[in-house]
């Protein structure tokens, strides 16, 4: 293993989430969510569609890896090691059950457990799972340097032109 995200991903891949309880339960809010979501803006609709489905299961078995393992996991990258490597990646079937509604008490809950995580892990400055850390400036080695003249501003070529006219009339 060359890559020593190599070894997450395989653990990701491998990790079993049939038995992984907080994480059913929070898929099925989220679905749910989703769903409800759905509905408001289309009340025919009785079911997520199966690419949605699967992207937000992905998302949610990410957010519950990391959050769980402590590591770091992009699954842009895992799909690109999981193409690389010749496994292929599965998508849910169109004939999985939605879940049932949820009680009324779980919609009146303000945030959920993963919200407040996410929320202590901002306030005490540790790096949140999938978001790509991006330098605050420009590495000055791969900078540019300019090569245009300087522009002069509209007032600089005025008064150039208008002290070159005074200077005619007051020749004439």
């Amino acid at each position: 293993m060359a890559d020593p995200q190599e070894k997450v991903y395989i653990e990701f891949d491998n990790y079993d989430w049939e038995s992984f309880k907080e994480f059913q339960d929070g898929l099925s809010e989220i679905l749910q969510g989703h769903l409800e979501q759905l509905k408001e803006s289309d009340p025919t609709v009785d079911r997520i569609p199966a690419p949605q489905k699967q992207q937000l299961i992905d998302q949610a078995k990410s957010f519950f890896f990391c959050s769980h393992t402590g590591n770091i996991l992009n699954l842009d990258d895992y799909y690109a090691w999981k193409r690389n490597n010749g496994g292929k990646i599965t998508y849910v079937d169109e004939s999985e059950s939605q879940p049932e509604s949820a009680p009324a008490e779980a919609a009146e809950a303000p945030y959920s457990n993963n919200y407040q995580h996410v929320v202590d892990l901002i306030v005490s400055g540790k790096p949140v799972p999938g978001i790509k850390q991006i330098p605050d400036t420009v590495l000055p080695e791969q900078s540019s340097k300019s090569e245009a003249p300087i522009r002069r501003k509209p007032w600089e070529t005025n008064t150039e032109a208008l002290e070159a006219t005074v200077l005619e009339n007051l020749e004439k």
